[in-house]
Parts: C-alpha cells; sequence; structure tokens
C-alpha cells in the first residue's frame, strides 16, 4: 500500500490518504448445498423498512426448510458491521438487508 502522501491546501498541511487499490477479481462463496437446516445470519442495517423484510425472509427460512436463524443490527447503517467476525463464524449463510 501506498503511503500517505503530504499536500498544502490553502496553507494547511493535509495528509491524502490514497493507496494502491485492489482490483483483483475475487471469487463468490461457494454455495451451500442445501438450506434445511443451515446457520443462517441475518444483518439488519438500520435502513427504513429492512427489519420487516428481513423477519419476512427468516419467517420463509425457518418454516419451510428448517433453518437456524440469528439477527444482528447494526446500531448505525453508515458503519461496517461490527458483527462480520462473529457471523463468519457462527453462520453458514448470511443475509445483509438494505431495506428500500
Amino acid at each position: 500500500m501506498t503511503k500517505d502522501r503530504m499536500e498544502t491546501i490553502c496553507g494547511v498541511g493535509l495528509h491524502v490518504p490514497t493507496g494502491a487499490v485492489d482490483s483483483a477479481l475475487k471469487g463468490l462463496a461457494p454455495r451451500l448445498k442445501a438450506l434445511r437446516g443451515a446457520r443462517v445470519g441475518i444483518l439488519d442495517n438500520c435502513k427504513e423498512f429492512a427489519d420487516l423484510v428481513l423477519h419476512g425472509v427468516a419467517e420463509v427460512l425457518e418454516r419451510d426448510f428448517g433453518a437456524k436463524i440469528r439477527f444482528w443490527r447494526k446500531s448505525y447503517l453508515g458503519i461496517p458491521s461490527p458483527y462480520a467476525k462473529e457471523m463468519a463464524g457462527s453462520c453458514d449463510a448470511v443475509i445483509n438487508g438494505v431495506g428500500h
């Protein structure tokens, strides 16, 4: 990664945090072989109506596929998920809701 560069704007020194961009293609996660009994994490990102949609999805996954559902909710939509590692360690799949 490239180090920050310094620029002076209107007499004020600023650090410009531009680094190398990783544009390499990444593979998708492998599909689950089955939803039956899968541990599915659902992340509500706090957008309006996301909770309604996600609870509906959870209901179908539980009822029709016997999935085990666990919810997480971010405190604010504009932050990265503080639950990513926890979800990765305890879920077979994750659904991230975005609301409307």
